[in-house]
């Protein structure tokens, strides 16, 4: 069995950085346009004809498909307010980690075993368990990797799902809740709130980042 380590999550620089500011970029377009969607008349007309259950259906299933879940966090919020926006985000997550992962262990993991050997992600064996929660750690806080990857590939590396659903669900819920609650109050031009939410996600990821700067260092030792 290999060792959980960073180099099976290793890329290169520029790849990481361009993928860092297409997603930036994409989230600023994003906000700015929900910042814009002042004509609350038009808005709430809009929002009363969107269904809830269609649009968490599409979140819940889409990122699965490689299309990115963090829009559909801010969406959330901004279309059905905080209460309903976390509600539905923490079904639709939930729902879609079931779904990366029973494909991940269905008929399907031969196919995504070949298509995953093409990149250069390596897929080490977690059957047994061990060292299965450092491993799931070092994947869901890998920069530049696209997040159904990382479900994918703890599926297929064998990690126990309890340990795949907790860790994945606790480190995307984090930051989903926060995106959710700066959809709503970017709509609702509420600056306390957003830089609150803002706050939050910085502080998310200095702690991921300090983190992952303690593994390094202890892997270099």
């Amino acid at each position: 069995m290999q060792s959980p380590s960073p180099k099976h999550l290793r890329r290169s620089t520029p790849a990481i950085w361009a993928r860092r500011a297409l997603g930036a970029a994409t989230l600023l377009v994003l906000a700015v346009l929900i910042w814009n969607a002042w004509d609350h008349q038009a808005f709430i007309a809009w929002r009363e004809e969107a269904g809830v259950v269609p649009f968490f259906l599409a979140m819940a299933l889409l990122p699965a498909l490689g299309v990115p879940i963090t829009p559909f966090f801010i969406v959330a919020g901004a279309t059905f307010g905080t209460f309903v926006g976390l509600t539905g985000s923490a079904i639709a997550l939930s729902a879609n980690l079931l779904v990366c992962y029973w494909i991940a262990r269905s008929g399907l993991r031969p196919w995504l075993t070949r298509l995953l050997e093409r990149t250069r992600y390596d897929i080490p064996d977690f059957e047994e368990g061990k060292g299965a929660l450092r491993f799931t750690l070092l994947v869901k806080l890998a920069p530049g990797v696209p997040i159904f990857i990382k479900h994918y590939l703890l599926g297929m590396a064998g990690v126990p799902f309890w340990i795949y659903f907790a860790v994945s669900g606790t480190i995307t819920g984090l930051y989903a809740g926060a995106f959710v609650v700066l959809g709503d109050s970017l709509l609702e031009h509420d600056l306390g709130t957003s830089a609150m939410a803002l706050a939050v996600l910085a502080a998310v990821a200095l702690a991921i980042y300090l983190w992952r700067r303690r593994v390094g260092k202890r892997s270099a030792d």
